[in-house]
C-alpha cells in the first residue's frame, strides 16, 4: 500500500559516538545528533485555501438539540472554550462547518393504502422527522407539511450558528418514506414517480429554512452513498438504494425546482462510501446528458461541490492512490472529505485518515460523521441516549483519547488557513496569512524518533515555536509546550504514535 512508504516504521533517533582510544588529538568523546528524516514545506506548493472542518447532524442533534443538554455540546463542538465533561476539560472542537440532514421518516404515519414501515432495529434517535407527511399537496403551507417536526436537529442548528458556524449543508439520506418502493426511509428504492417530487421536497424545505429559521443553506445534497447497494429494508438507520443515472435526474429535476423560487443554492454530489466508487459516479456524469429548463446539459455540469467519504466499506480508506485519481477527475472542482468514522478510540486510525486525506485527495473541508454516539468509539465522546426519547438524552458518559486527537487538527488548522505541499505525507502544513502563523501537523507512528523541519524557505522566524501534543495512548493530550528554533530549524525527538502541531508566529512566505 502506497502509504506505507512513509510510515517511519523502523527508524530511531541516533546518536554518533566517536572514541577513539589511545590517539593523543582526542579529548574526549564526541557527541553528534542525527534527524531520522526531514520535513520541508514548499510556500510555492499553494493547495487550496481551507473552508474548516466539521460534523453531520442527523442521529446525535436529533438526541441532544432542544434538550438539557443542548448547550453542552454546542459549546464543545461548536467553540475553542475549555468546556467541562466528567472529570476533564475537552478543548472544544471549533467546527465551523455543519450538515444538516432533511429526514424522510414519519411517525408510524398512514395515508390511503400506504402504510409507513418502521424497522424494529431503527434506534429512536436515528428516525429523523421528514415534513412532507403525505402526498396530498406540493403546496408547503398545506396540512399535508408539517413543519413543527425535527424540533432537535433544527434547535441545534440554530445553536451552532450563534456560536460562529458559517457554512451549512442540507443532505439527504433518503426521500420521504412514502416515496420509497419499501414504504420506509429506512431502506429501499426511490420510485421512478417519486423523482420530482423527491426534488420539490429538497427544494422546498431549503427555501423554508431561510425564510423561516433564517438560516443560509449555502449546499445541497440529495444523496448519501446512494451507488452501495447495501441500502435494502429493513435497516438500522436511513438509507436509499438510487441509481446514478436517477441521481442525474434529480439533479436535474431539484436544480429546476431551487431556479423555481429563485434560490440559487449550489449542488454537490454524491457522497459515495468510496473513492472508487465516488469516481465511477463523477465520470458517469460527464457523459450522461440531462434537460433543465428545455436545455441538455451534462450531468456533472449541475454539480457545484464534490463529496466523498473517507471509507472502503466501513474499514477506513487505505489507498492513496484512488484519493489521487478522484482528485484527477474531479479536477479544479470544488471537493470536501464529508464523512468518516471509526471504532478505534485511541484517535490513530483518525489521525492517519485526515493525514492522509489532505495531502493526497487534496479537499477544502474535512467533515466528522457523528461527534456524539451513546456507546461506541465511532463518537469521540458518548452520551446516554437511552432506548426512549428523554429530556435528560446525552448525560456525559464518556471521551476517548481520540477526541482531543481530533481537537489537535481543528484546533491547529484554522479556516482560511491556505495548504502547502511538503516532502513528507504524514505531516499537514498550513499557513495562516492574516495571523502570519505556519504550522506543521505531524502525524508519527509506531517508532521513536527525530524529526528535523526545514525553515529555510520561510522568512520572520521566531527563536521559540509552539508545540501542541497528543499521544494517543492518554499519556499526553492536547498539552502545550515552546520548542527551540535553530538555524532556520526545529529538531522534534518524537515519541511514538503521537500527533504533534508546530507553529511558528509572525512567518512571512
Amino acid at each position: 500500500m502506497q502509504n506505507l512508504s512513509n510510515l517511519r516504521k523502523a527508524r530511531h533517533s541516533s546518536l554518533l559516538y566517536l572514541c577513539l582510544a589511545g590517539l593523543t588529538l582526542m579529548t574526549g568523546c564526541s557527541e553528534v545528533a542525527h534527524a531520522d528524516y526531514t520535513v520541508k514545506a514548499d510556500p510555492q506548493d499553494k493547495r487550496g485555501q481551507w473552508e474548516g472542518w466539521g460534523c453531520s447532524f442527523a442521529w446525535w442533534a436529533h438526541a441532544v438539540g432542544a434538550k438539557n443538554h443542548e448547550s453542552l455540546y454546542a459549546d464543545l463542538f461548536f467553540s475553542t472554550k475549555a468546556v467541562p465533561f466528567l472529570d476533564q476539560q475537552l478543548p472544544g472542537l471549533n467546527f465551523n462547518i455543519i450538515r444538516y440532514n432533511v429526514g424522510g421518516g414519519g411517525r408510524k404515519e398512514t395515508y390511503e393504502d400506504a402504510v409507513e414501515k418502521v424497522p424494529d432495529i431503527l434506534p429512536w434517535h436515528r428516525d429523523i422527522d421528514g415534513y412532507w407527511i403525505n402526498w396530498a399537496s406540493k403546496d408547503p403551507t398545506s396540512a399535508s407539511w408539517d413543519w413543527s417536526r425535527d424540533a432537535g436537529q433544527r434547535s441545534m442548528m440554530q445553536a451552532a450558528v450563534k456560536r460562529g458556524v458559517n457554512h451549512v449543508e442540507f443532505f439527504s439520506n433518503a426521500p420521504m418514506w412514502w416515496m420509497m418502493d419499501s414504504k420506509s426511509s429506512a431502506g429501499g428504492r426511490i420510485q421512478s414517480w417519486n423523482k420530482a417530487d423527491f426534488a420539490l421536497y429538497l427544494a422546498n424545505v431549503a427555501e423554508h429554512a431561510q425564510k423561516n429559521w433564517k438560516v443560509k443553506v449555502d449546499y445541497i445534497e440529495p444523496f448519501n452513498e446512494p451507488s452501495a447497494g447495501w441500502w435494502n429494508y429493513p435497516k438500522n438507520q436511513e438509507g436509499a438504494n438510487i441509481s446514478r443515472e436517477d441521481q442525474a435526474d434529480v439533479l436535474a429535476l431539484l436544480r429546476e425546482e431551487l431556479d423555481k423560487r429563485g434560490l440559487k443554492i449550489p449542488l454537490t454530489a454524491s457522497d459515495e462510501n468510496s473513492m472508487q466508487s465516488a469516481r465511477t459516479t463523477h465520470e458517469f456524469f460527464k457523459t450522461r446528458d440531462v434537460t433543465v429548463k428545455g436545455q441538455t446539459k451534462k450531468a456533472v455540469d449541475l454539480i457545484d461541490k464534490v463529496n466523498v467519504h473517507s471509507y472502503s466499506g466501513l474499514e477506513p480508506m487505505r489507498d492513496n492512490g484512488a484519493r489521487e485519481r478522484l482528485r484527477q477527475s474531479v479536477g479544479d472542482k470544488k471537493l470536501w472529505a464529508d464523512e468518516y468514522g471509526d471504532n478505534d478510540g485511541s484517535g490513530m486510525k483518525l489521525a492517519q485518515t485526515i493525514t492522509e486525506d489532505i495531502n493526497f485527495l487534496r479537499p477544502t473541508a474535512w467533515v466528522y460523521w457523528q461527534p456524539l454516539e451513546p456507546g461506541s468509539a465511532w463518537g469521540p465522546v458518548n452520551g446516554v441516549f437511552g432506548d426512549t426519547e428523554s429530556p435528560d438524552a446525552g448525560a456525559p458518559k464518556w471521551a476517548y483519547t481520540k477526541y482531543y486527537v481530533l481537537a489537535q487538527f481543528t484546533r491547529s488548522i484554522p479556516q482560511g488557513a491556505t495548504i502547502l505541499g511538503s516532502t513528507d505525507s504524514n505531516t499537514i502544513v498550513a499557513y495562516d496569512a492574516k495571523k502570519r502563523e505556519l504550522t506543521f501537523v505531524t502525524t508519527n507512528y509506531g517508532n521513536a524518533q527525530s524529526i528535523d523541519f526545514d525553515l529555510s524557505n520561510f522568512k520572520n522566524l521566531s527563536p521559540q515555536a509552539t508545540l501542541l501534543t497528543t499521544n494517543t495512548d492518554g499519556s499526553k493530550r492536547f498539552e502545550t509546550s515552546q520548542i527551540a528554533v535553530e538555524g532556520k530549524k526545529v529538531t522534534l525527538p518524537a515519541t511514538a504514535n503521537t500527533i504533534y502541531s508546530l507553529t511558528l508566529s509572525g512567518v512571512d512566505l
